[in-house]
């Protein structure tokens, strides 16, 4: 049987992504497809990949990522395809692109000036018009976000939509869902998505249903009140009859750790009456996001602006001190705050200290900094928690119908995405599976390892040709060696690409070869 290839990779262990076993075969790739699997003579006229000793599986596609804008400033998209990532689906936690509306556009054109992107659109359709003209070395996908549409309609106001406004939030949904969303997310611990009901995020939920799409979700408690927050979860589904992905599923604080169990028994129990559940999770402990999510939700009502002018008042400052000091945030609590990046030059020292130690040195209260900190850098601080538990995290990783997600955009050693000390996970998300609970402390085989990493998210998202190693697939390919797959990127040292990557394929095309990008630009947006 005589096949034309342009590229043949020799004898690698095969590791398909369905999660059967893995296989010494050789792979023939002609154009962007696979269009052989199996045993080839030696070829002189074409290209061939030695991938001896190396594990050959289907490109990584990180389900949950935040690229939205980043990829555009660095479409190279180094962190993500060094870690073997060749898809991402962007849009997640109710934050997306598109649509860009009023207070929400001004605020994205403010804070993404300073790295020169011009954000010249507004709709779903014109965001995708410009994507189909930016060439990046991955693929991308993109979910349009709850709190984008609200935003658009009803600003950043604390009340429930009326029935003309709730018909333009669906009008916005049913554009982004023809435009090629795969779905809508939604960030209920962020404004303006957590002034939402349920009555309104199952109405929207009807119509992303209605285009075969998925609802990824931010759940409205990860903590406290997370069996309340996933029960309601569990209800948009029923009700809705939408595939729900619940984003980095996670129990937080301490006090939450107990709560595994129970979590698990909610989800198996929905599974096992036909809802249509699964999670992703990131393999790390901490949690990175901004630092006023943890104000009262009634500090951000009517956006940054609004929520600037209350930090700066004696008399609600005195307030949110009061409901906070309720609470009983403990030195322990402060201690596991550390921040990641600040906006102002002059805070910069502050980078990659807790909140506990700046607090400390300043001799001031930990609460009393963080207020003044938000107000002086217009509430955009990020920040990572420590606050979870190892053994649960391991738990969750194994669960059967728990995949891989970083939870975070892509970042790069050069230019302007080299700021700050982003979480970890931003570049090693993928190797550290590996290395970590498939290597060092096995919870999983490589071949299940690689299933909640590729067939698995591409099932998810209906992608029908990609995320197998298959004949007729499309030829992203990711060539690893098992035995040196390492992150190497650490909370006080984030930005080092992860190491053991030798070969990416994008689309058939040859990105990362011998562990360096080829400055290849051959992914594809991807549509629903």
């Amino acid at each position: 049987m005589s096949h034309d290839f342009n590229l043949i990779i020799k004898n690698g262990t095969v590791v398909d992504g369905t999660g059967g076993a893995k296989r010494v075969a050789d792979i023939g790739i002609q154009d962007n497809k696979i269009t052989y699997i199996g045993s080839i003579n030696n070829r002189s006229n074409c290209n061939i990949i030695d991938a001896t000793g190396c594990v050959v599986a289907p490109g990584f596609i990180d389900i949950h990522s935040h690229s939205d804008f980043f990829w555009l400033i660095s479409p190279k998209s180094e962190s993500k395809i060094y870690d073997g990532v060749t898809t991402e689906i962007c849009g997640n936690c109710g934050i997306s692109a598109f649509p860009l509306k009023g207070q929400l556009l001004e605020n994205k054109r403010k804070g993404f000036g300073k790295f020169g992107l011009d954000i010249n659109w507004k709709t779903a359709e014109e965001f995708f018009k410009k994507a189909d003209e930016v060439k990046s070395s991955v693929n991308r996908g993109f979910l349009v976000g709850h709190g984008n549409i609200r935003a658009c309609v009803l600003g950043y106001e604390n009340r429930e939509p009326d029935k003309s406004e709730l018909v333009k939030m669906e009008k916005e949904l049913r554009d982004a869902m023809e435009s090629g969303a795969f779905g809508m997310s939604s960030g209920l611990i962020y404004p303006p998505g957590c002034y939402a009901k349920t009555v309104e995020l199952i109405e929207l939920c009807k119509i992303v249903r209605e285009h075969n799409g998925i609802y990824a979700t931010h759940i409205r408690s990860e903590g406290d009140e997370i069996e309340a927050a996933l029960s309601e979860t569990i209800n948009i589904s029923k009700e809705s009859g939408v595939n729900t992905q619940v984003s980095h599923i996670k129990t937080w604080g301490k006090k939450n750790w107990g709560k595994i169990g129970k979590i698990k028994q909610l989800l198996d129990d929905a599974r096992s009456k036909g809802i249509p559940i699964t999670c992703d999770r990131y393999p790390y402990t901490a949690a990175a996001t901004d630092l006023d999510v943890i104000l009262p939700g009634w500090v951000y009502e009517g956006g940054t602006v609004e929520e600037k002018k209350r930090l700066g008042d004696p008399l609600y400052r005195k307030r949110i001190i009061k409901e906070m000091e309720h609470e009983g945030k403990s030195h322990e609590f402060w201690g596991t705050i550390m921040i990641s990046s600040v906006f102002n030059k002059k805070n910069r020292s502050y980078e990659g200290k807790t909140i506990a130690e700046i607090a400390e040195a300043l001799r001031v209260l930990p609460l009393e900094f963080v207020l003044d900190l938000l107000y002086e850098e217009d509430c955009r601080v990020s920040v990572i928690f420590f606050n979870m538990s190892e053994e649960n995290l391991a738990k969750i990783l194994n669960w059967d119908f728990v995949m891989i997600g970083s939870d975070s955009s892509l970042r790069s050693l050069k230019g302007a995405l080299n700021y700050g000390k982003p979480h970890p996970r931003g570049y090693g998300t993928f190797s550290r599976v590996i290395r970590k609970y498939v290597n060092e402390t096995p919870i999983f085989s490589i071949e299940e390892a690689v299933y909640k990493m590729t067939g698995m998210p591409a099932q998810k998202l209906g992608l029908k040709d990609r995320g197998l190693l298959k004949e007729g697939f499309f030829a992203d390919i990711t060539i690893f060696d098992q035995k040196t797959i390492a992150d190497k990127a650490t909370f006080t040292n984030p930005h080092n690409y992860s190491k053991g990557i030798k070969h990416v394929l994008v689309n058939g095309k040859l990105t990362i070869k011998d562990g360096k990008h080829e400055g290849v630009m051959n992914g594809e947006i991807l549509k629903r």
